[in-house]
């Protein structure tokens, strides 16, 4: 069974003292590592001093973003053996927000998933909606084009390490409704693109995550999708108490598997 896992993107909102203390006061309240994973993507100069605040308590803390190049000179840019060296676990990649703002591509994200691989920090590849029909055996298949080609040269091992995140356009941003039935049928045909490329074997163990306006009233039913492993939230995730309320929601839907 895929252990779930909830996300929060904090994007460019939180100081390092605010940071801090969301970490402190939750860390106590949080679910059973070993059933359910949550993890926080905030700004880089606040990452040090949240894996120290986390300690052992399980809680993941996520980079937002990391340059391909691991040292030189980069101005401006972050070094995945420096995320790395700060206990970083995880670094989130090619969200469509670095698309659509700073220009990046399918072949740069390609680079930074590679190097992120290379140094032992679990990448979150973000996707958006874009595929395409190929016909094989008289049969439509549907093929996330930007996914493969990001994951292009990753290896069968390399591939178990790696955690996708599903955004489609539509949904991203404030004041949009999230709809769990399409997001589950982007999730499985992400699913299902990988074990066509990859195997059925590996595509059932990697973890996909649903992006785009995730909230308390929505979560349960869309992390309760077969093939949804759990979520990447925005804004809804900035307030302690919030946040707490959708962690809670998505435990009860895994006590109701039961």
């Amino acid at each position: 069974m895929r252990k779930p896992f909830i996300v929060a993107n904090w994007k460019m909102h939180k100081n390092v003292k605010e940071s801090v203390d969301f970490v402190k006061q939750i860390k106590p309240k949080l679910p059973d590592p070993k059933k359910m994973e949550v993890g926080i993507a905030a700004q880089a100069f606040s990452l040090p001093s949240m894996v120290e605040a986390a300690g052992k308590s399980g809680l993941r803390i996520v980079a937002q973003n990391a340059a391909a190049e691991y040292s030189g000179p980069y101005t401006g840019e972050i070094s995945l053996r420096g995320l790395a060296d700060a206990g970083v676990s995880y670094v989130m990649l090619g969200h469509i927000e670095r698309r659509r703002l700073f220009g990046e591509t399918n072949a740069s994200v390609h680079k930074k998933v590679q190097a992120a691989l290379q140094r032992g920090v679990t990448p979150i590849i973000c996707t958006d909606e874009t595929m395409v029909q190929q016909v094989v055996n008289d049969e439509i298949h549907y093929v996330f084009h930007q996914l493969m080609t990001v994951l292009h040269g990753v290896s069968l091992d390399q591939i178990k390490r790696v955690v996708i995140s599903y955004e489609p356009s539509w949904a991203v941003g404030a004041g949009q409704h999230a709809n769990p039935t399409l997001a589950e049928e982007g999730c499985r045909l992400i699913r299902q693109t990988i074990a066509e490329y990859y195997s059925y074997e590996i595509a059932d163990k990697i973890r996909i995550l649903y992006g785009g306006s995730v909230n308390p009233n929505n979560i349960k039913d869309i992390i309760n999708k077969p093939d949804i492993d759990g979520v990447l939230i925005g804004r809804a995730s900035l307030d302690l108490d919030n946040f707490l309320k959708m962690i809670s929601n998505a435990q009860l839907t895994l006590k109701e598997e039961k």
